[in-house]
């Protein structure tokens, strides 16, 4: 009975710790919102650049959360401040 309450406890702990690092990822830097999400790096770089040059926002990064393969494309998130 010991054991069940210690796994519980353990796998309950884990589930709650990546729910913690999730939300934290979806903050971004202080002061950026997130634009959009896009499957290449370069059309966020992109529409990050083209957004700043039209004066839309004043400064953009894109952070890659899945990088891009010779299969598939990935998953960038493009932010704006």
């Amino acid at each position: 009975m010991k054991r069940i309450i210690t796994r519980t406890v353990l796998i309950a702990s884990v589930v709650l710790a990546g729910v913690g690092v999730g939300a934290a990822a979806e903050a971004g830097a202080p002061g950026y919102t997130r634009q959009g999400l896009y499957g290449w790096p370069d059309q966020c770089a992109g529409i990050g650049y083209s957004g700043q040059q039209n004066h839309q926002w004043t400064s953009y990064y894109c952070e890659t959360i899945t990088p891009t393969n010779w299969q598939a494309p990935g998953l960038y998130a493009l932010w704006v401040a």
